[in-house]
């Protein structure tokens, strides 16, 4: 497990139970406490956990609240560079594409820089990757910048997305469940993927098998309303079969060596 896979995990611990000691998570993670307290400090940064005599807490206004895209960059990572080549397959000359705030749908940008494609986002790391490149033009959507998702959120995002008309959108997710479909923690996170929602043809939603199970504070969408749904190979056989029963289109992207259903015993 590395730094970021713990801290994300540790995170969910603390949104679970409200408050962790340093001597437990230590000894659940085989890590030093000191270790743990320093991953407790990047949290407190965000202003969402507390730490005193040896406890950490979740801050009674973060139940909804995220770890950074720094801390979710590296999480799952194989599995999201997996689905993110998948769904770059889709992706043809000549598109207007959306890519979503979310360290999933960046990926998707790494497979289509030889395309000449019109990329529009509101992701400054998608817009960061796509600065040098001359066969992508980018729009880069206004609003007001937001460092847990490291994008831009709000009205004027809203409003942009609203007046655009694109071939393909690529969404990520927070959280997802068949009972509860698609969330996100914050209502700003809801209304800007609405908007993307509703701009394109075609739409894709990308999301690594460890989402699945989370529900956050506010519905984006069933998962019936996307017409692609990419995940890994990950997921459980009986959720597969669910997700296929449950979607237009569910595909499960291959980390190299993993077995498909077929090779299941």
């Amino acid at each position: 497990m590395n730094i970021a896979e713990r801290r994300m995990e540790l995170f969910e611990m603390l949104r679970d139970k409200g408050v962790v000691s340093l001597t437990d998570a230590a000894e659940r993670f085989g890590v030093s406490s000191m270790t743990i307290r320093r991953d407790l400090q990047f949290f407190e940064k965000q202003g969402v956990v507390t730490t005193s005599y040896g406890n950490a807490y979740l801050n009674k206004d973060s139940s909804g609240a995220e770890p950074s895209f720094v801390a979710k960059s590296s999480a799952q990572l194989l599995e999201k560079q997996a689905i993110g080549k998948l769904a770059a397959e889709y992706v043809q000359d000549g598109d207007s594409i959306i890519i979503d705030c979310g360290t999933t749908a960046l990926q998707v940008l790494k497979y289509v820089e030889a395309k000449r494609v019109t990329v529009i986002t509101n992701s400054m790391p998608v817009s960061n990757l796509v600065a040098g490149n001359s066969k992508i033009k980018l729009i880069y959507a206004p609003g007001e910048y937001r460092d847990v998702s490291a994008g831009l959120l709000g009205d004027l995002t809203v409003d942009f997305f609203r007046s655009i008309h694109v071939k393909k959108a690529f969404l990520g997710a927070h959280g997802c469940s068949f009972a509860d479909g698609v969330t996100e923690p914050t209502t700003e996170d809801v209304t800007a993927k609405r908007a993307i929602f509703s701009a394109a043809e075609e739409t894709f939603l990308l999301v690594d098998s460890s989402k699945f199970g989370h529900t956050y504070l506010m519905q984006n969408a069933k998962l019936s309303d996307f017409d692609h749904v990419i995940t890994d190979e990950g997921l459980g056989k009986t959720d597969k079969a669910k997700l296929r029963g449950t979607c237009k289109d569910a595909l499960f992207a291959s980390v190299g060596g993993k077995p498909t259903d077929e090779d299941e015993g």
